[in-house]
């Protein structure tokens, strides 16, 4: 006697609410890994977008047309101008290395919220092959992507930076290629005559007549060169003035300009100026205030007598 044949099938049957559930959650992987995709494409692109030469192209492949970038070294908006600026602060370098990690994505519809961590590291173009010094970097992005018919793309992307060590960056090459994209210089409102200072060609001070001047004098002093370095590193046009009273992140300083602004203060005066003291809401005045205080301090650690 033989048994009954018994059909077996892979037809495995769901309710209607679970499969709509593994749907829905199957569609929400695919939407955070395909922006996972994208952040990294985008950071590979930081080291390797001019690797055959300018190219205008890549841009598409990860940003919106309406595309807003903030960065320490600048601000992009619109499409159109984000290759020539990604190439031209590149070139500043001979090497760079961006690495990303620890992806925040918020996805809400056909838009999500993403934050990402960024860690890289720049070769100068006078280091060699196996560089002593580098100028590298820490701080995390955070911004907005949007579903395209192209896929994925970067509608809004800032840089934060948190820390850095070495020297920044330095004028890189002019690239032919880019002569007729290079940036135009700042404009600025006409300046009051009570809030301005004068420009002057050179950026210089005479320490030792700054050490033995005092009070409204030094003061005075301490500021119009600080004015004048500022102008110099924030390339301010001839027609206009930096102004003594508004806050130096609003004239144009950033972290990057602020640690070559370090380094021509701290040559000058011969003190240490700490970076934040250029990067928090400080005006040219209250930073002249401050480093007239630095090198007060340091004249009295001068003048006092070594322990025994």
């Amino acid at each position: 006697m033989t048994s009954p044949h018994h059909e077996q099938t892979d037809t495995v049957t769901l309710p209607r609410a679970e499969l709509g559930a593994l749907r829905e959650r199957l569609g929400e992987l695919t939407d955070r890994a395909e922006i996972a995709e994208l952040i990294d494409r985008y950071v590979t692109l930081l080291d390797a977008q001019d690797a055959d030469g300018y190219d205008e192209s890549w841009p598409r492949t990860v940003f919106t047309d309406d595309c807003r970038l903030e960065f320490p070294v600048g601000t992009v908006r619109g499409l159109g101008t984000a290759a020539a600026f990604h190439f031209d602060r590149k070139s500043r370098f001979a090497r760079s290395h961006h690495l990303a990690s620890n992806y925040g994505i918020a996805l809400d519809g056909d838009t999500a919220r993403v934050r990402v961590h960024l860690f890289a590291s720049h070769v100068h173009h006078d280091d060699g092959p196996d560089p002593g010094g580098r100028f590298d970097i820490g701080g995390y992005s955070e911004g907005e992507t949007v579903r395209t018919p192209e896929g994925w793309r970067i509608s809004r992307w800032r840089f934060h930076l948190v820390w850095s060590d070495g020297a920044g960056p330095r004028p890189g090459p002019a690239p032919t290629a880019l002569r007729s994209s290079q940036p135009r210089p700042r404009t600025a409102p006409t300046p009051r005559k009570d809030d301005t200072v004068s420009r002057t060609s050179a950026a210089t001070v005479d320490l030792g007549a700054l050490r033995t001047a005092s009070g409204e004098d030094r003061l005075r002093a301490i500021e119009s060169f600080v004015s004048r370095t500022l102008e110099t590193y924030l390339d301010v046009p001839p027609a206009h003035r930096v102004h003594r009273d508004r806050p130096l992140y609003a004239q144009g300083i950033d972290s990057l300009t602020a640690l070559a602004f370090q380094r021509k203060l701290e040559n000058a005066l011969r003190i240490p100026v700490p970076t934040h003291h250029l990067l928090r809401e400080q005006s040219i005045s209250e930073l002249a205030a401050t480093l007239d205080d630095l090198l007060t301090h340091a004249q009295r650690r001068e003048a006092a007598p070594a322990s025994v």
